[in-house]
């Protein structure tokens, strides 16, 4: 039996060929997809993740998650609304735990977008064709932080792998990251493959307002974040919480 809580707690503890023309715009930052495919495998380990993040422009954060250990393997949706409420569907047995894989979700985004930064710093817009990246730092320490959860590796790090630019609003990256984890004799040397699409296109959120939340189960991310009223659809669940 797969425990999903561990799996999470794993990958926290992980964190302390044509050219085309450019239609991204030349200020398009790593950190501004509409939405982003992420695969991350641990070498050796069994563990893989595949999760497909969908940004709002009202702020919301819709996951599809995939998770995967040997012999067995969990997925579900999760919602982040109005940065307060979250809302899960599947899971199976582990729906309990569901709401904690949010953070983990976040996190390495934030990790794979800010490699894409090192390893091109001048946006997505200046990837018009493959480029291979080998890149090794060894002073500064990455940091991470989503508001609710934060992590890190520290310095040296290095990346390698190729990022190309497969549609005119897509960069599609393959990246091998290499760290060290722990502290003084304890440190030892890890990595983890990154690979995915990060697209900065204009797209419709895959979740309207008028959706039902039948079948999702609601969780707040404080307790002093649940409000009085009731909800039946998306649209009402942001309406309420900006009312409270």
């Amino acid at each position: 039996m797969i425990d999903l809580k561990g799996l999470l707690v794993f990958f926290m503890l992980a964190i302390m060929p044509v050219a085309l023309s450019a239609d991204i715009a030349p200020e398009t930052r790593w950190a501004d997809p509409s939405s982003v495919q992420l695969e991350i495998e641990f070498p050796g380990q069994g563990y893989h993740a595949r999760w497909e993040l969908f940004r709002c422009d009202c702020g919301d954060l819709l996951v599809h998650a995939w998770l995967e250990v040997p012999d067995e393997s969990v997925y579900g949706d999760i919602l982040l609304v109005e940065s307060r409420a979250v809302l899960t569907r599947g899971f199976g047995q582990y729906g309990e735990q569901a709401a904690a894989s949010l953070d983990a979700a976040a996190l390495m985004m934030q990790l794979a977008l800010r490699l894409l930064e090192r390893s091109e710093p001048g946006g997505p817009s200046k990837i018009t064709g493959p480029k291979e990246v080998d890149l090794l730092d060894e002073i500064n320490h990455i940091n991470l932080d989503t508001g609710s959860a934060a992590g890190g590796f520290q310095a040296p790090w290095s990346i390698a792998g190729k990022i190309t630019a497969p549609g005119e609003t897509q960069r599609k990256f393959d990246l091998n990251f290499s760290f060290t984890v722990g502290a003084g004799s304890e440190v030892q040397k890890a990595s983890m493959r990154l690979y995915g699409v990060a697209d900065f296109g204009k797209s419709e959120f895959p979740v309207p307002g008028t959706s039902p939340l039948d079948g999702w189960d609601l969780a707040w991310r404080n307790e002093g974040d649940a409000g009085p009223g009731q909800a039946n659809t998306l649209d009402e669940l942001r309406a309420l919480i900006k009312g409270n």
